[in-house]
């Protein structure tokens, strides 16, 4: 089934990926082998998909992280390399940064009413474009591509409604909706389930363990490399390669051995899994710290 997929980048970040170790997500591979097979839509070949992932950016003055910037550069070149089974495009919009004035909450009476408040100048961070972007693409894609069957939106932005309400009207293309939360209780935006032939009102934890990219993903001139910050225990990931470098010469040498069948001599205990499986747990991450302790310490004996 010819199918394009149009991802709000941001809204699929909000909702499923911020404060989790799932952000270097394989997008290919959670559309083609969960969310498409999983709708309602009886289809066993997914083959011909298509997707665009709508972003913006980072503005470095007004990012959280030093490394944000460069962190989803990085990610990005990672999705391109990666998706060769599917036509992949990224499609950037941009921020605005400006000073407005707004009223200051009362940090003692959070009751007050706004026109009872401070007034303030502060800073507004407004991603710009992405879901005229959204809307422009789809309705092009279905007004010119005459083999496209289905067409389904990632996000939850009520403004794209109208977009959605058009194409249903060409009745030309089947419309899917995937809400970008992995919160099974909230329901659909009604504004945009109304108009399309099925939602998937949540994306699944596990879907989204099981559809991560390599830790390395090769092609250009340089590779894409998973951001340190990225796993679920960076600061303990940190002290693990503080640990090894005593005993290993770099850091590519601590990656590997993080990566293979950890080694058994002495009392070393006994891993679960390889250590790069367990470094997103704290309990499990604390395992692998604990044993990179033990190995490091017999290896200086031996």
């Amino acid at each position: 089934m010819r199918t394009r997929v149009y991802i709000d980048g941001y809204n699929l970040y909000y909702g499923c990926l911020k404060r989790t170790p799932y952000k270097w997500l394989d997008l290919a591979k959670l559309f083609r082998e969960y969310i498409l097979p999983s709708s309602s839509q009886r289809v066993s070949d997914y083959s011909d998909i298509s997707i665009k992932y709508f972003t913006a950016d980072i503005v470095g003055k007004a990012a959280m992280s030093p490394d944000s910037l460069n962190d989803q550069q990085t990610y990005h070149r990672a999705l391109k390399f990666h998706a060769q089974e599917v036509n992949f495009e990224i499609i950037k919009g941009y921020y605005s940064v400006n000073q407005i004035r707004a009223f200051k909450v009362d940090e003692n009476n959070l009751n007050k009413h706004p026109n009872e408040c401070e007034y303030v100048n502060v800073w507004k961070l407004e991603e710009k474009q992405t879901d005229v972007n959204i809307a422009v693409e789809s309705l092009f894609d279905v007004m010119t591509d005459d083999n496209l069957e289905q067409v389904v939106f990632v996000t939850n932005d009520t403004d794209l409604s109208s977009a959605l309400e058009k194409i249903q009207s060409l009745n030309r293309v089947k419309v899917g909706l995937v809400i970008p939360t992995m919160d099974s209780i909230r329901k659909p935006n009604e504004k945009l389930d109304k108009f399309a032939d099925w939602t998937r009102k949540n994306i699944l934890e596990e879907e989204l363990k099981a559809s991560q990219l390599p830790r390395i993903v090769q092609g250009g001139r340089k590779a894409a490399t998973k951001p340190v910050g990225w796993f679920g225990q960076p600061e303990i990931l940190e002290r693990i390669f503080e640990l090894l470098l005593t005993v290993e010469p770099n850091r590519n040498k601590c990656w590997r051995w993080l990566e293979k069948k950890p080694p058994q001599f002495g009392d070393l205990p006994a891993l679960e899994d390889l250590p790069i499986k367990m470094l997103d747990d704290e309990d499990l991450a604390n395992n692998v710290l604990l044993y990179a302790e033990r190995y490091v310490e017999l290896f200086k004996q031996k």
